[in-house]
Formats: structure tokens, C-alpha cells, sequence
């Protein structure tokens, strides 16, 4: 006899409400359970009090939905908050004729529940995920998405708008009383709490109101949960506090202090420091608004969203240009520790039932910034442990004291950190913590601090560690400190989560300009501190190293990654995406190659940099990447294969990212994963029927970058590398192609010219560094030393353009140092050439990527020379250079890092593959030759227009076919190079997103509006 519909449904009840224990959850009761009438199949109410409804069919998907979305808006009894989110649920047959125990068990074992969320929306029109078909899972899987759909993305936002607002008023209060910004005023010392200036923009005093706003919300969930205190009464709630006559700031101060005998340095120690140098008027004008909005996030549920201060965090923090302290995504830190955090095993490969080994567990994230990351670990440690049957809230004081490790520069960044940790449990004391807010720049006028990349040594100072402590608690010292020095040892993390700054040691662009060392120009720091900072960083790094060159402060903070792991630890970082391309990223490939071998990289193929970023406001395209090791090194060969995710889209939600990565981490066990090398296409990564993106298995190379990098056709990227592996054509309708061209490196067949610094830049003691001044336009009608030397998209249409500048050799201020200048200048000429190579290439309005001078011509800054022992074979190299095969090898070995560029370094083009000329015959160089002269004026459209470009077209043709030999099918219209074209124009990572096209006249060339684009 087949089971009653209502008694599965009571049954699912059942198992959801033994999965975990912080919800409520009624299946099939009657009787007033929504106020405007109706039985939802299933409720739940998270302990935050947002509602979600489960509507359960047994085979009707149609009904179930219809059923889902009708519940939306509606109203339970028992919640003062409106359904917003519901799921429609349709059972696999296995649960259609089985009762009691059976029907339970069977309700556990299924990975065939079939589901879909409904999230209600401003429009009146649902969010429907996945867009179209359904989720596929168990009865955990389910729970997690309930649990994620508990805290619905539009109402998160209404909570960031009154955050923002009680802030901006408190902060107008303050400003009003206190518009002084120099001297001794209140507003200075303030900001020096706080570590920072008195900005003329308010942004340090929006920091202390959100410092403020934090503790009065801390303040009161320890009210709420009764929390004890050292005397064993309760924590007094905010409201005794407020009265007409305004808040007794001192009673709160007292209070704040009582609780601080017990722990939350981090967060109470820094508010009660602000809140004792403000006036009393002042105190109760910026309190006022603070506890208003406080109230009203309270209600919302604001303590059980880590989502709420990462997004508010990112619009308040100050000088996080300097510091590149970017917030990430809450959908994409959901993705990042849903990817490093299996449901099977803990880290550890232990159960995530066993609750000694999951308090044992070490997370660290040693550049926490808003807490984010290390706080989506914690949440999904903590929902794994409980669906599993573990009680979270025995895990939370292990885990607060032992297992997490959180640390800055800023200290705002601790707090929030502090506040999202401890307030998942916070009615559960703990003895201590390490979240710490790290010396940075000169201390007390002799030492010099680097923040976390301090620990890079194998043994860590504990005078260091104090000053941390001392800092974090504002002088004051915590009840008990854990034992620092071994916490914060070499090897012995389970779990490296981390989102470190980008900025680099060199580069003067934007907000850089005038900053020596810019890496660490933050907080003020003088040029003095700068050097002295540089110093300490290089004796930190000790021999062997990862970082160097312009990779950045992110290199150290993956080398420091990679020194706290264990032997059996994971690392789950957002890195800038030139860590998968750039030259001086290669040490830290290698080092991840070598000591990892499980390797997954997440990438997103927008058409902008802001599209194609995890982190909000950078402005640069980054990547996800997650590399675990399964026990000691010995002698493991290193990792030969990785898994490359490219998204269409970043995720939307928490949920999605959550989603995403359980996609990722079903298609990695199943083995279903294409590999690039033998098929024609990746594998679709879907959520239900719907595509979000794609997943391929390629093979890492020894040395050299890692292309598979935001490629929203993964077809090219296997063209590009049998390309570059084997010369194969790119037929794309065959899986192997039958022609094959000779491929070696530019760096075996030519040599590279001199780096732009050797031509022209000065030392640091203002002695010459190159010989020549670069003089734009020519002064000399013909130059002795003619230089091509920056761009000009529009002169730099035609395969041949003349030189836009000349050297001028410099005098030197002595006689010697004027002979030198000659001799150096002579050394560069001989380097002169015809052929020079795009160093810096704009896909999406430039159109060449080597162009010829007539005369030989010293290369510059943009355009480096390519230097051939045998001048003939420099048509060919052009030739090849500038055809669509040609330009799919650059964007294959370039760094992508922003949409619509790809570039590389001088050191660097040796190393990209490109047309064997020695394999040549001396009558296809003399084609090659012939070819040149009579394309060399006709005037090609920028790469982003390929396949419109007819002047392209010929010259594949003459390439392929006229010199190489090749069939002319290969370049007849609708043939594999017109798709290739067609193709390489319709990649995000070329066209860049870009609205406009030009267009060729008579008269010389216009831009108009793109209509396949809007």
C-alpha cells in the first residue's frame, strides 16, 4: 500500500528537527499555523525567527511549486517575520511505500530528494534556484539549504540600510559637536584607538560608530542568553541603560568592563575605549541612533548573518586603498569554504560527528579583514558538526580558545571578526582567543612591525605576540592569553583560509603615485618607515621564499600560508589572478605543485574586472584556489593535473556559492570531469537544469603559467594548448586534427631586447641607470637613434608604423660617466631591430600585436624588441604574430588579469610559444616576405573585432596557406579558422565588455555603438 503523502512529509519532519538544534521545525499541524489560514507541509523557524517552508509532492513537481509560491509572504503564528523564502520538494519512489522506522531511515539514506528554492522579491515574481530543473541530494543537503535560505538575501539588505543609516547618523551627531579634524580634539583621539588618522572624508569616525554598534548588539545577544558574569548575575540588557534623560555612558562603560573579566577583548575593550573619551553629551547624541538602529537589527536576526558586517565593513573601512583590505563576497566566501570543507570528512579525514576531532581542528586566516572568510569556515565546521549529531554549542568554546585564528593590521577588523565568532554561541563563555590585531610600522621609534608576515620565521617572537595582545585590548591585559607561540607555530593548521592584500612592492599607478614601497604605504607611514618595513619583510622571508619581483604582499602571504599548513592541511585562498600567469608567480606554483595533490582553481569569465573579482571594489579579476595534501611530502612526485571551475557569473547569494560547491565537489567524485586534452568540450557545471558554468581537468605544466583562467569557451582553451603542446591546427570539429605547424618558443628562435629601465630610467642616487633620454615626437627627421616606445591605437593599425620617439644620449656629469653613456647606448643599438612585441596588449582597441619599422628601431617601454639572428625571418614571425593562431597563443600565455588586456613582461616573452621560423624553407620565408610587402598598409580592425576583419582574414589565408602550405579549406568561410575568429571575438577576456567598434572610411577611422552587446 503505498504512503500517505502527509506521512512522509511528518516523517521528513521528524529527521529534520533530530539534524539540528537551533530550529523549530512542525510538519502537518493544524490549527492557525499561518495567521492568513492554510497547512504548509513543513515549517521551519531558524532560531534567528526567519521562516522557511518546505511544500512536498510525491511526484507532482508542477503542484509542489505552485504550492511553494504560494506560501510566500504569508504569515506563521508563531514568527514576526513573513515567509520569504520556500522550497518546493518532490520525493524519489523509494519513499513511496514504506512506514515507521523504514520510512525514516529511507529518508536518510536517499540522495534522490528533488528541490527547489522560492525567494520572494520586490518584483512580485519569485527567484526561482536553480533557474530551471531541480536540485538533486539528501536529507543534509536539504538542511543546509534551509538552513542558507533562513537568512534571504533581500532582507539581509534592508539590515545593511539600517546599519548604514544608524551609523551615518551617529557619525553626523559626533561631527556636529566635534568638527574639529587636527590637534588634540576628540575626533584625533579617537582615531588613534582606532589606529588611524582623523580623515577628512569621516570614514575613521564612521569605523567608531561601527565599533560602537558591534558592541551595543554583542552587548545585548549576551543579555538575551542570559549570559553570566563574574559575579554570577546576568549581563544587564542595553534598555536599563537608556532612559529619558539620555544613556549613563558610565553605566555602560562599567558594565562593558564586568563583561571584559570574562573575555571579548576584541570587541568591548576597543568600544569601551572610544566610549570613555567622548563627553556625556556626546556620548548620549551618537548613542541615541546607534541603539535605535541596533534594535531594529537585533529583530532582524542581524546576529546570526555574517553576511550583514562583511557587506556594511567594505563601505566604512579607511586607507583600505593602501592596505587593499577588500572585503570578500559573502557568496563567494560561502563558495571558497564550501569547497574546502567536505561534507564526507573533517580535514582530518575524521567524522564530523566525532566531536574531539572537530574541536581539534587549527583555522587560520591571518589576514581577516572583516572576519568573512574565517567566519563562513566556522559556520560550516560548525553546520557539518551538528548534522552529523554534534552539539555546536560544545564545539563553540574549544574552537573559540583552540581552533581559530584570526588576525590584522586594523583593529576595527578584529572586532568585527570577534563579534561574527563569538556571536554564533555567545551565551558560551570561552577562556581566551587569538584574534589579534598585529604591530604594523615602527614601534616605539626603534622597532619596526609587519604585521602577520612577522610569523613568516619558524619561530615566533613572543615579545611580538604581546604587543599584539596589548594592542587588542587597548593596553589592558585579558583575563587568561593561550599559549600564542605554539598556537601560532609552522605546520601544524588544518585549514588556511585567507583573502590577503594585492598591492605589490613596486608600481606607481592610481592611488600609488608618489608612495615609495607601496606595499606597505598605509597608515601614514613615511619613506623611512617604508624602507625600514622592506627590510624587515625580506630578513622575515629567510631563504627560499616564494614572493619577488612585482608579485606582491600576496606571494608572502601564500608563502605564509604554506608554512602554517600541516602535513595534511588545506589551503583555501583568493589570490589576484596573475598568481595562475604572472613570471614572478612561478615560485609559488611550483611550491603549490610540489606540495599539494589536490588542486582546484575557480575563476570568472566576465566581461570586467569588477565582474571577474571575489572581492568587492578592486577593480582586478581574481581567482579561488583550493589545494590539499594527504599526508607528509617524502617523495611524491609533484602534482601533474589540476581542476579549472570557470563561472559564467559570480554567484548571487550564499546559497548559490554553497550550491556551487557541492556541484564541484560531486563532479570531482563521480570522475566525470572532462579532461582538456582528449575532448572537445568541458563539463557543464549545472544546478538543476540550468549552466553556470564549466569545469575542465588539465594538466599543470612544470614551468610557465596556468591559462585556464576565466575562459568562457573552454574549447579555445584546448585549441590554444594542443597548439602549443603539439602544433595541431584548431579544427574544433574533429577531436584530432590531422595538420600540424611547427611550434617552438620566441626565446629559441630570437633573443629579447633591453627592459624599457635599462634604456632610460635613472638610479636611486640619481645616476644613470640608461643612457639615453626618450625624446616624443623625433626632434630629428632622421634620428641617429630612432625608439619605438608607447602605444597609439590609431597609428598602430598597419602591420609596419614608424617610430614615435629617439634616444638622446646622456651627457653624464663627468667625463667617465658621459664615455659610459656612449658605451651603454652602443650596446642597446645593437639590439635595434625591425620586429617589436606587444608587451601590454589591448584585445579591445588595439590591433597589433608585433609591429615592424622599416629601419631597425631601439624598443621600447610597449614595445620590446625581438631580436633574430637572421633578419629574413622577422616577416614570418609578423606574419604569425598577428593572425588569429598567433594571437590565440599570446592570450593563451599572457596574465588576463584585467578584462580585455593580456600582458606580459619582458623577462617573460621568451617563454611564449609561437611559429618555429628555423623550420622555414628559404622559399616559404621568401612568401612570408612577399605576403608582408603586400599587406603592410592595409589597416587592421582591433582584436576584439577578429571576425569582421577582412584585412585579418587575408592574412590568415596568406599565413596558413601561402607560406605554411596548409589546406585552403582550413580558411574558407565557415572553416576552422573563420570559427576560431569568431570565437576568439566573443571571449570576455577579449572583447573586455567594450560597447563601441571601429569603423574603417575613407577618411580615416570613427567608433560607433555596439548593438550585440547592450
Amino acid at each position: 500500500m503505498a504512503t500517505r503523502e502527509d506521512t512522509i512529509n511528518i516523517a521528513l519532519g521528524e529527521v529534520l528537527a533530530d539534524l539540528r538544534k537551533g530550529w523549530t521545525v512542525r510538519a502537518e499541524e493544524t490549527g492557525g499555523v499561518l495567521k492568513e489560514g492554510g497547512r504548509p507541509d513543513v515549517l521551519v523557524l531558524e532560531s534567528a525567527g526567519w521562516p522557511v517552508v518546505v511544500e512536498a509532492e510525491r511526484e507532482n513537481h508542477a503542484s509542489a511549486e505552485e504550492d511553494a509560491k504560494a506560501r510566500l509572504r504569508k504569515h506563521p503564528a508563531d514568527s514576526d517575520f513573513p515567509i520569504e523564502t520556500a522550497i518546493a520538494l518532490v520525493y524519489p519512489p523509494e519513499l513511496h511505500d514504506v512506514n515507521g522506522a523504514k520510512l525514516r531511515a529511507a529518508i536518510r539514506s536517499t540522495d534522490r530528494l528533488e528541490y527547489a528554492l522560492y525567494t520572494a522579491s520586490e518584483s512580485g515574481i519569485p527567484d526561482r534556484l536553480p533557474e530551471s530543473g531541480w536540485l538533486t541530494g539528501g536529507v543534509r543537503d536539504l538542511a543546509m539549504l534551509i538552513h542558507r535560505a533562513a537568512a534571504p538575501a533581500p532582507r539581509v539588505d534592508r539590515l545593511v540600510t539600517t546599519l548604514e543609516h544608524g551609523v551615518g547618523s551617529a557619525a553626523g551627531a559626533f561631527e556636529r559637536k566635534h568638527g574639529e579634524r587636527s590637534g588634540a580634539g576628540i575626533g584625533p583621539q579617537i582615531a588613534e584607538i582606532l589606529g588611524q588618522s582623523d580623515d577628512q572624508g569621516g570614514q575613521t569616525r564612521l569605523m567608531a560608530m561601527t565599533v560602537l554598534i558591534n558592541a551595543l548588539i554583542f552587548h545585548e545577544s549576551l543579555a538575551q542568553a542570559t549570559f553570566a558574569i563574574n559575579d554570577d548575575r546576568p549581563v544587564a540588557p542595553v534598555q536599563q541603560f537608556d532612559s529619558a534623560a539620555g544613556f549613563n555612558q558610565q553605566r555602560i562603560i562599567e558594565e562593558w568592563r564586568a563583561i571584559l573579566q570574562v573575555n571579548y577583548w576584541p570587541i568591548f575593550a576597543t568600544a569601551g575605549a572610544i566610549l570613555e573619551r567622548l563627553p556625556t553629551a556626546t556620548a548620549n547624541a551618537v548613542l541615541q541612533p546607534l541603539w535605535e538602529a541596533a534594535q531594529d537589527l537585533i529583530r532582524g536576526g542581524v546576529t546570526r548573518s555574517h553576511d550583514l558586517t562583511g557587506v556594511i565593513f567594505q563601505r566604512l573601512i579607511a586607507d583600505r586603498k593602501f592596505l587593499a583590505t577588500y572585503y570578500t563576497r559573502p557568496a563567494a566566501a560561502a563558495l571558497l569554504a564550501g569547497l574546502a570543507l567536505t561534507p564526507d570528512r573533517t580535514p582530518r579525514a575524521a567524522d564530523w560527528g566525532d566531536a574531539q576531532a572537530v574541536a581539534a581542528l587549527q583555522i587560520g586566516d591571518f589576514a581577516c579583514g572583516t572576519g568573512t572568510l574565517l567566519a563562513a569556515a566556522y559556520q560550516r565546521i560548525s553546520l557539518l558538526h551538528e548534522l552529523h549529531g554534534g552539539d555546536p554549542r560544545q564545539l563553540h568554546a574549544p574552537m573559540m580558545r583552540d581552533g581559530l585564528v584570526g588576525l590584522d593590521v586594523l583593529n576595527i577588523a578584529v572586532h568585527l571578526t570577534a563579534t561574527m565568532l563569538a556571536g554564533s554561541h555567545p551565551a558560551t563563555p570561552f577562556d581566551g582567543d587569538c584574534l589579534l590585531t598585529m604591530p604594523y610600522g615602527t614601534q616605539n621609534g626603534d622597532s619596526t612591525a609587519i604585521g602577520s608576515l612577522d610569523l613568516l620565521p619558524t619561530e615566533a617572537q613572543g615579545n611580538l605576540l604581546d604587543a599584539a595582545v596589548a594592542m587588542t585590548s587597548g593596553g589592558q591585559a585579558p583575563k587568561e592569553v593561550p599559549d600564542l607561540v605554539s598556537r601560532l607555530g609552522h605546520e601544524q593548521f588544518d585549514l588556511v583560509i585567507m583573502n590577503p592584500p594585492f598591492t605589490r612592492y613596486t608600481g606607481n599607478e592610481g592611488f600609488k603615485i608618489g608612495a615609495g614601497n607601496p606595499a606597505f604605504a598605509a597608515f601614514e607611514t613615511t619613506e623611512a618607515d617604508r624602507d625600514r618595513m622592506r627590510r624587515a619583510l625580506q630578513r622575515a622571508r629567510g631563504n627560499g621564499a616564494l614572493a619577488g619581483g612585482n608579485a606582491g604582499l600576496a606571494a608572502d602571504f601564500l608563502d605564509l600560508a604554506l608554512r602554517k599548513a600541516n602535513a595534511s592541511g588545506t589551503l583555501a585562498l583568493v589570490l589576484p589572478l596573475s598568481a595562475l600567469s604572472g613570471v614572478d608567480w612561478q615560485a609559488a606554483r611550483t611550491a603549490l605543485r610540489e606540495r599539494f595533490d589536490d588542486l582546484t582553481v575557480v575563476t570568472v569569465a566576465g566581461a570586467k574586472s569588477d565582474d571577474s573579482s571575489f572581492s568587492a571594489d578592486t577593480g582586478m579579476a581574481d581567482c579561488l584556489v583550493v589545494a590539499r595534501q594527504s599526508g607528509a611530502m617524502s617523495d611524491r612526485p609533484p602534482t601533474e593535473r589540476a581542476r579549472f571551475v570557470v563561472l559564467d557569473a559570480m554567484p548571487n547569494s550564499s546559497q548559490e556559492g554553497t550550491l556551487l560547491a557541492t556541484a564541484v565537489l560531486r563532479l570531482t567524485s563521480n570522475g566525470s570531469i572532462a579532461r582538456l586534452e582528449n575532448s572537445t568540450s568541458s563539463t557543464a557545471l549545472r544546478l538543476g537544469d540550468s549552466t553556470y558554468g564549466s569545469i575542465v581537468d588539465a594538466p599543470l605544466p612544470e614551468d610557465g603559467p596556468w591559462p585556464i583562467a576565466g575562459v568562457a569557451d573552454v574549447q579555445l582553451a584546448a585549441a590554444a594548448y594542443t597548439l602549443a603542446l603539439s602544433g595541431t591546427v584548431p579544427l574544433f570539429f574533429e577531436e584530432n586534427g590531422r595538420e600540424h605547424i611547427p611550434i617552438t618558443l620566441i626565446g629559441e628562435i630570437a633573443e629579447r631586447g633591453p627592459y624599457h629601465m635599462d634604456i632610460n630610467a635613472k638610479n636611486d642616487d640619481g645616476t644613470a641607470r640608461g643612457p639615453f633620454d626618450i625624446v616624443r615626437p623625433p626632434r630629428d627627421a632622421a634620428p641617429t637613434y630612432p625608439v619605438l616606445w608607447a602605444h597609439a591605437a590609431k597609428r598602430e593599425r598597419s602591420l609596419q608604423i614608424e617610430p614615435d620617439s629617439q634616444g638622446e644620449v646622456k651627457n653624464g656629469t663627468t667625463e667617465a660617466e658621459g664615455k659610459e653613456n656612449l658605451a651603454k647606448a652602443g650596446s642597446i643599438w645593437r639590439s635595434a631591430t625591425r620586429a617589436h612585441y606587444n608587451r601590454d596588449l589591448r584585445f579591445n582597441s588595439q590591433s597589433l600585436l608585433v609591429a615592424m619599422t622599416e629601419r631597425r628601431s631601439i624598443g621600447g617601454h610597449a614595445w620590446p624588441s625581438v631580436v633574430f639572428a637572421d633578419r629574413d625571418h622577422e616577416y614570418a614571425f609578423a606574419l604569425w604574430c598577428n593572425s588569429s593562431v598567433g594571437l590565440l597563443l599570446h592570450w593563451w600565455s599572457t596574465n588576463k588579469t584585467q578584462a580585455g588586456r593580456g600582458r606580459t613582461s619582458v623577462t617573460a616573452i621568451p617563454s611564449i610559444p609561437t611559429l618555429d621560423t628555423r623550420a622555414l624553407t628559404e622559399e616559404q620565408h621568401t612568401a612570408a616576405w612577399e605576403a608582408f610587402e603586400a599587406m603592410r598598409d592595409l589597416r587592421f580592425l582591433p582584436f576584439d573585432q577578429i571576425d569582421e576583419d577582412p584585412a585579418r582574414a587575408e592574412l590568415d589565408r596568406r599565413l596558413l596557406v601561402d607560406v605554411l602550405g596548409l589546406p585552403g579549406s582550413l580558411c574558407e568561410p565557415d572553416g576552422p579558422i573563420d570559427l576560431l575568429r569568431r570565437k576568439l571575438a566573443r571571449e570576455p577576456q577579449i572583447h573586455g565588455g567594450k560597447k563601441s567598434r571601429v569603423v574603417f572610411t575613407d577618411e580615416g577611422e570613427k567608433t560607433e555603438r555596439r548593438r550585440d552587446r547592450d
